[in-house]
């Protein structure tokens, strides 16, 4: 998969450039998800897409780890780019 299909197809990533719909609500804690990563870029090569996910070649999701935390796991306000 290309960097380009990769972003058009999981928007549900978290990056300082890219904030998903559901990070505008806060978590059960009461502070707000933080991203998980600097840029789109980054995500990607930290990211493993079908069918080289761990769970195996049926699994349609993408599989995140290394995640760089720029600004911390949580947040007190909603982050805005």
């Amino acid at each position: 998969m290309t960097y380009e299909q990769a972003i058009n197809v999981y928007i549900h990533r978290y990056t300082m450039e890219h904030v998903p719909r559901w990070a505008d609500k806060p978590a059960p804690n009461g502070k707000f998800y933080a991203p998980q990563f600097a840029s789109d870029r980054e995500w990607f090569e930290h990211t493993l897409f079908p069918p080289h996910h761990p769970l195996g070649r049926k699994e349609t999701s993408c599989y995140t780890s290394g995640q760089t935390w720029p600004l911390g796991q949580w947040l007190d306000t909603r982050f805005q780019r």
